[in-house]
């Protein structure tokens, strides 16, 4: 606590010594809007360019300027793209000056397009990146309606340096600049969404729809007031005020999925929103939903090593097959509620954003096993709930003292997920192939199954349960002051603080039918079901008349041709769980529950110089504490049966953090200007390798466990940019270094302490690399209008960004070194190789070619990334890599007239496959998954006084 003493003290010390040269000048505020549609225009700027002095407008399009001094001059208004304005303005000492201005499209400029969501979208968006402080790209509100995805992590794709996890056909989570989505920062309105990943501390993106967004911000160098766990970035989701006037939306949207050839789809979103008692008082209402179809067509396998050839390369053999259909319906749904009170010194706010996808899916599976001379079939039914629910109060004060700031910030953010009553049910042939698989061709592992149906038996019931829930509440105090010491120099100081409670948990339990147990409900009930020699229950009863065929560009034929039917196995499970379910205390040994506080300081500087320099320095420091609670477990065979011991373990940890940072912006030219940044980031643990937990596996000789010793993760991020831009567009040219210390990984050895109970067992845990991890990448963003080709190509629009990364970290080397009886583990040698980091393409390209013109709108969208490190296998030739894959998206909408635009979409027009393979040389399949192209056609009714 000392520490915070300190910087409070010394940021405080800053506030009141401003005082000697603090001036009480006039003050200038107001509105700037478009002179067309009447929207805020955000980022516009103003100037007086004899005082040096300047600002930019809000999200509402308003801007306060201060410390004017005495006399006339001239105050610029301008916003790329349209006509800069001048007034001539005569400031009194102490008085207060307030103005509404309205800019036009600079002429004829664009024509026909100028009220289009396209040139509208990306003209907002470079003008917040071109005034920004700091390194931040944007999607502006008007451009996220244009675009074509089904939710927000499918748009945060399409900027420059970020790469995409997807699942289920849909992307889910962004990796920024190389570093896995436990990296980032994820924020609704500044305010941080809790994890939702059962395991580490990644957001799932595909709950949230990018219907209820004004805006996307991804910040890829933060500012001390931001916090400070973001060594990839922040991804900012924007919600905004109301704006003046009734303002109302409704639209619907029906849907067609070609992979299940499904019409049954929908999109649909409201909105609502207006101003009263005299704008004073703002209400926005929201809602979305969403059903789609996210069935697929799905091949998995993994291998073994079985020798090595005279060159030492690994030979490797097919360990299991897998052939799935998965018939799985998405629904996504939402609504927002934002509030907000203009007071004469400031407003109030309260917006509260609520998520929810819902998975309903069935898995229909066939399982290869030749390493192990079996065959199975498998039925899954699971139903998934994923849902995220931030509620914020802001209160923004403007204070006579100084013309300061204070803002007061209270949150709450909860998320949940929740897999109840999963079912698996699995079917069993021994001795089913012919002969002994020698070889990885999958088609010859099919071909070489027997097909016994008379020989499959009923081998295992199952049912799960996994809940994980977390809760966080923060509170935020900011306080700023303006200063100008001469015409020439102004700025401010910004100091402040934020507590962050979040408490986790997870809860999982599995019900399943223990060994042998299926074969004593055959035995107790011979009449009821078709038995085989060995009086086991046959799969044949179990079939219904779900057929997956064609599967997989008729490549295979699935199963039996048939599949297994879902409502006769139900009725088993609810006849006999009674009788032969008992608890897996193995999934009870992964619960835990967990806290973090963080308590935070920082003190910033912002400092302006003619206008031209900007400078933004500062520090900020973070205590961080932490408490667990996990259990102690241990599985055993005895007499036949396995047994579970459990007792519960405690753990904590506690650690402070200073995180320096510098970041500068320097226009150069008017139509180009430079940006630099240095800044210290930190990531701390997952939560589950934190948890003190172990499980020894006495039976196959294994022990697992947690690390609370584990370190966090620390990185020195440096970032350079250079943009040049004008009223047709913006190009950005920049660079990025990122050294990284403590990054964890999964340690897998072997017991060899003679005095230890478990001595000969393989150790499983998580510890720091002793190497640092570096990133290194380049980034070049192009957005323009090509309004200055003679009509009608003067429609075109076009943006595109490509990002180049690479990446130097260490991987564990393991072999194959015997044990004492009867074990024989991969054990680490305390060597290392090089590699790359997991979820870091090589390279990212994104393209949209667009055209506009009187009420049309169309745009073709692009987006390509390489080859990215999946896991890490035991050598180089198990590793695994997400195939690189193209995708192509069109979007098209005709305005009707200024309530009524028609829209029409196609989504994954080549059916691009996700596709995981083994090695570097993609000669192994281990994942090849095909979900179809979709299309939407709808129609959008807006509604304004």
């Amino acid at each position: 606590m000392q520490a915070f003493k300190k910087l409070f003290f010394s940021a405080l010390f800053l506030s009141i010594a401003q005082l000697s040269f603090a001036q009480q000048g006039s003050l200038l505020s107001g509105t700037i809007l478009d002179g067309g549609s009447r929207e805020p225009l955000a980022f516009a700027n103003v100037g007086i360019v004899d005082l040096g002095i300047g600002t930019s407008t809000d999200l509402d399009g308003r801007f306060k300027l201060a410390n004017i001094r005495a006399g006339t001059f001239e105050v610029t208004f301008s916003y790329l793209g349209y006509e800069t304005q001048t007034r001539q303005i005569t400031f009194t000492k102490g008085e207060e000056f307030t103005i509404e201005l309205s800019l036009q499209p600079e002429g004829m400029l664009l024509g026909e397009i100028v009220v289009n969501g396209q040139a509208m979208g990306q003209r907002a968006a470079i003008n917040q990146q071109v005034n920004a402080n700091t390194i931040v790209n944007v999607i502006s509100k008007e451009k996220l309606r244009e675009l074509p995805d089904q939710n927000a992590a499918e748009s945060v794709g399409r900027i420059a340096g970020v790469a995409l996890q997807r699942e289920g056909g849909e992307a889910t989570k962004v990796s920024i600049r190389g570093l896995s989505p436990r990296y980032n920062s994820i924020t609704i309105n500044g305010e941080r969404i809790p994890a939702t990943d059962g395991n580490d501390r990644s957001v799932d993106l595909s709950m949230i729809s990018t219907d209820a967004l004004e805006g996307i911000e991804v910040f890829k160098a933060i500012t001390p007031d931001r916090d400070g766990d973001a060594i990839g970035g922040t991804v900012n989701f924007v919600i905004k005020d109301a704006d003046e006037g009734l303002r109302s939306e409704i639209k619907v949207l029906g849907g067609y999925n070609d992979q299940q050839e499904n019409f049954g789809l929908f999109r649909g979103n409201a909105s609502i929103s207006n101003r009263f008692l005299n704008n004073k008082l703002g209400i926005i209402v929201g809602g979305n939903y969403q059903l789609a179809d996210r069935s697929s067509d799905l091949l998995t396998a993994s291998y073994v090593i079985t020798g090595e050839d005279a060159d030492g390369n690994a030979i490797i053999n097919t360990e299991n097959l897998n052939l799935a259909d998965r018939v799985e319906t998405r629904t996504r749904g939402g609504a927002n509620l934002s509030l907000d009170y203009r007071l004469p010194f400031g407003k109030l706010q309260l917006s509260s954003f609520y998520g929810l996808v819902n998975r309903d899916e069935v898995r229909y599976r066939t399982r290869y096993r030749p390493e192990g001379s079996r065959k199975e079939y498998e039925l899954r039914q699971r139903n998934t709930d994923q849902s995220t629910w931030n509620s914020t109060f802001l209160g923004q004060f403007d204070l006579n003292f100084l013309d300061s700031r204070l803002e007061v910030r209270a949150s709450y953010a909860t998320t949940a997920l929740s897999t109840p009553n999963e079912r698996t049910h699995r079917f069993r042939e021994d001795g089913a192939f012919t002969g002994e698989i020698e070889e990885s061709d999958l088609e010859l592992v099919v071909a070489a199954a027997k097909n016994d149906l008379e020989a499959t038996f009923f081998q295992q019931d199952r049912i799960d349960d996994t809940e994980v829930n977390t809760d966080k509440v923060t509170a935020q105090l900011d306080y700023s002051i303006p200063f100008k010491l001469e015409d020439q120099l102004s700025g401010s100081f910004k100091f402040g603080g934020k507590i962050r409670i979040q408490e986790r948990d997870r809860v999982t339990q599995r019900l399943w039918s223990a060994f042998g147990a299926l074969d004593e409900v055959a035995a107790a009930n011979p009449d009821r079901f078709e038995l085989n020699n060995d009086d086991r229950i046959t799969v044949s009863q179990f079939f219904g008349t779900f057929s997956p065929d064609p599967y997989l560009d008729n490549r295979y034929t699935f199963g039996f041709g048939q599949t297994l039917d879902i409502d006769r196995l139900n009725a088993f499970t609810d006849t006999y769980k009674d009788e032969f379910y008992s608890l897996d205390e193995r999934q009870r040994l992964q619960n835990y529950s967990s806290s973090e506080d963080v308590l935070a300081g920082y003190a910033m500087a912002t400092f302006r110089l003619f206008n031209k320099l900007t400078l933004v320095g500062g520090v900020r420091a973070e205590q961080t504490n932490t408490s667990f609670e996990g259990l102690f477990g241990r599985s055993f065979e005895a007499d036949g049966q396995v047994f579970i011991s459990a007792q519960d373990t405690v753990g904590s940890s506690n650690y402070l953090e200073w995180l320096p940072m510098v970041q500068m912006r320097y226009e150069l030219l008017p139509w180009m200007n430079v940006r630099a940044a240095a800044t210290k980031t930190l990531a701390r643990p997952n939560f589950f390798d934190l948890i003190p937990w172990q499980q020894i596996d006495d039976i196959n000789g294994v022990v697992q466990r947690g690390n609370p010793e584990l370190a966090h993760t620390v990185a020195w991020n440096y970032d350079a940019q250079l943009s040049f831009y004008n009223k047709y567009g913006l190009l950005t040219i920049g660079g990025f270094y990122k050294r990284l210390r403590n990054v964890d990984f999964q340690r897998i050895s072997r017991d060899v302490d003679e005095n230890s109970a478990t001595r000969g067992y393989q150790l499983i845990t998580r510890e720091n690399l002793e190497t640092d991890v570096t990133v290194l990448g380049i980034e070049v963003d192009l957005q323009a209008q090509l309004s200055f080709l003679p009509h009608p190509f003067d429609g075109i629009i076009i943006g595109g960004n490509v990002t180049l990364m690479e990446s130097e970290t260490q991987f564990p080397i393991l072999e194959v070194i015997p044990g004492e009886p009867p074990f024989f583990i991969p054990t680490l040698v305390n060597s290392f190789r090089d590699g790359i980091l997991p979820d870091q393409p090589a390279e990212v390209y994104n393209l949209n070619v667009g055209y506009e013109i009187g009420g049309f709108s169309a745009r073709l969208s692009m987006i390509s990334q390489g080859k990215t490190l999946q896991f890490v296998g035991s050598r180089s030739e198990l590793d695994g890599f997400f195939e690189g894959f193209t995708r192509w998206d069109f979007a098209m909408n005709q305005r009707i007239n200024k309530q009524i635009k028609v829209y029409f979409n196609l989504n994954n027009i080549t059916n691009t496959p996700e596709v995981v393979t083994l090695g570097q040389n993609n000669a192994f399949p281990l994942e090849e998954e095909f979900f179809g192209w979709t299309m939407d056609l709808g129609v959008r009714f807006r509604f304004t006084e």
